[in-house]
């Protein structure tokens, strides 16, 4: 649960306000490092198809130029390389519907999105309250950011990754993982200075009777 420190009217910079940066920030690095893995993992296997792609049009190419007349008991060699010809160009066509290529660019692109993001935070949390932006505007932005990179990326990783990610980042004490991970925690909710010592007074009629 959040708990204020000064019950004042204003808002304004303060623990409970660097414990919530500090909990966006860790989830930033989570979101960085997972779509940093399926950028690898996308962009590996984009290569694959493509290399594989190139080798069997190559193949084909050079095969029908110095066999390509050939025949044995009726059986035409062109036949072996027109297959080879229909497999590249079968496999061309399921990289495109599966998109590798695109989904690793996408994953780049959010990648450098969180790593943005953590960075703001990171900048502000480290330097002393009187040098920092005004709260409220700097939390409405950067909260944007954070919605919108969420929306726009977090379906797309893959269980396998987030799951990683859950065994990378649980061995840190206190460290904030994403829900997507497989974590989940109850909410946390803002209790004032008076509603703790309302709270307190009661526990302690409860425990006198």
């Amino acid at each position: 649960m959040a708990e204020d420190t000064d019950d004042g009217a204003s808002f304004g910079w303060s623990s409970i306000i660097d414990k919530l940066l500090a909990s966006w920030c860790d989830n930033a690095k989570c979101y960085e490092w997972m779509h940093t893995e399926s950028f690898s993992l996308f962009n590996r296997r984009s290569k694959q198809f493509m290399i594989t792609i190139n080798c069997l049009t190559a193949i084909a190419g050079a095969s029908n130029m110095i066999a390509g007349g050939i025949t044995m008991d009726g059986f035409q060699f062109a036949w072996i390389f027109g297959g080879i010809s229909i497999a590249a160009s079968t496999l061309n066509i399921l990289q495109d519907k599966l998109g590798y290529q695109a989904s690793s660019q996408l994953h780049r692109k959010l990648a450098s999105d969180w790593a943005n993001i953590r960075s703001k935070i990171e900048e502000v949390i480290t330097i002393p309250y009187a040098a920092r932006k005004d709260c409220k505007t700097f939390l409405k932005y950067i909260k944007a950011d954070l919605n919108k990179a969420i929306t726009d990326g977090s379906s797309l990783i893959p269980k396998r990754i987030r799951q990683e990610c859950y065994n990378t980042f649980s061995a840190i004490s206190d460290f904030d993982i994403p829900d997507i991970c497989g974590k989940m925690e109850h909410t946390r909710i803002y209790i004032s200075r008076s509603q703790r010592e309302d709270s307190s007074e009661q526990e302690s009629l409860l425990a006198d009777q």
